[in-house]
């Protein structure tokens, strides 16, 4: 017995009205505001991966870039603060009953509020991109990317940054240093420099990057591009980040001496965040950050040349092989 097929419907004529769901055959697909293919799944094209900076990686299991907002990024930014000075209220309550003087702590109690401190934020980023879906590494730029393209706008980067630096050295001439060399006690050698070295150079660098550009930025830029657009979306969410990261390293019981240092650390952050998007590599971020680190442990610590170049040399010499190592995207779909 043969059953009757309905043939399919003719597809509508130019200037025919188009219901939900329906599509013109010859209908190109355009991409929105965080990169994605708009409309990628009524055309059976998945979106971008390898070629688009900071998208997924190509591959059967691909899917749209993280739908972030900027409300996670600033409630996850005031959870991490919260967070982070409720770990420190537990340490100094724990720390009582040994007579530690919460005044003047000793450099171990600074160390492990430090540390406490990137380990919360790393949390606080996880935590709140969960809210729109399951975070994968590629979300947050852990992914394979074009070393010459990575390493020519690091380098790009890098000397606007200096530019930049040398002009705001030249007109203010700013003074002040962080305190943060003193409080962790790198200035009495010993074991106290290498654990310094590790915390500034290698723990600092990856936590500040996976929270402010992999998450913050990222969620920023997001809700900025979707009413001001692409473009001005992209410099508003670096300025903004910038800004953030900047005052975060304001001291405010030492105003007067890291006030002047807040300028050159916003026109840093603007840099990595710009390094961040035109590379999609948190990698990249992060070797530029352990860099400045570096240099910065030179210049505070006493005879710290041979930590400070080890663990200098490690993170740059890291975050250029290990992407190599992740799994090689394939050609991206043309668009």
């Amino acid at each position: 017995m043969t059953s009757w097929q309905p043939e399919p419907p003719p597809p509508p004529a130019e200037g025919s009205f188009v219901g939900p769901g329906q599509s013109l055959p010859h209908e190109a697909p355009g991409f929105g505001p965080d990169g994605a293919v708009a409309g990628s799944s009524a055309h059976g094209l998945p979106p971008p991966g390898d070629g688009e900076p900071g998208g997924p990686p190509s591959g059967p299991s691909r899917a749209e870039p993280p739908r972030w907002a900027a409300w996670q990024a600033v409630l996850g930014f005031v959870a991490a603060y919260f967070g982070t000075a409720t770990m420190l209220l537990l340490v100094s309550v724990a720390a009582l009953p040994a007579g530690v003087n919460l005044e003047k702590p000793p450099p171990i109690f600074n160390i492990v509020g430090v540390l406490l401190q990137d380990l919360v934020f790393i949390a606080a980023a996880l935590a709140f991109a969960a809210i729109s879906g399951r975070p994968r590494g590629w979300h947050f730029g852990i992914r394979r990317a074009r070393l010459g393209r990575t390493l020519g706008w690091a380098a790009l980067g890098t000397l606007a940054y200096l530019l930049f630096a040398a002009g705001y050295q030249a007109l203010v001439d700013p003074q002040g240093e962080q305190s943060i060399a003193e409080a962790l006690g790198v200035k009495r050698g010993g074991a106290l420099l290498v654990v310094g070295g590790f915390v500034v150079i290698v723990m600092a660098p990856i936590a500040e990057e996976f929270f402010f550009r992999a998450f913050f930025y990222r969620a920023v830029r997001n809700s900025l591009s979707r009413v001001v657009g692409r473009a001005a979306g992209v410099l508003l969410g670096a300025v903004l980040t910038g800004a953030i990261f900047g005052l975060m390293h304001l001291e405010p019981d030492r105003a007067k001496d890291t006030l002047q240092l807040i300028p050159l650390l916003v026109a840093l952050g603007v840099v990595f965040c710009l390094v961040y998007e035109k590379t999609g590599s948190l990698f990249a971020v992060i070797g530029l950050h352990a860099i400045v680190n570096t240099f910065g442990y030179l210049l505070v610590a006493k005879n710290s040349w041979v930590v400070a170049l080890a663990f200098g040399g490690a993170m740059v010499a890291g975050c250029i092989v290990i992407p190599r190592l992740l799994p090689r995207a394939s050609a991206p779909v043309p668009t």
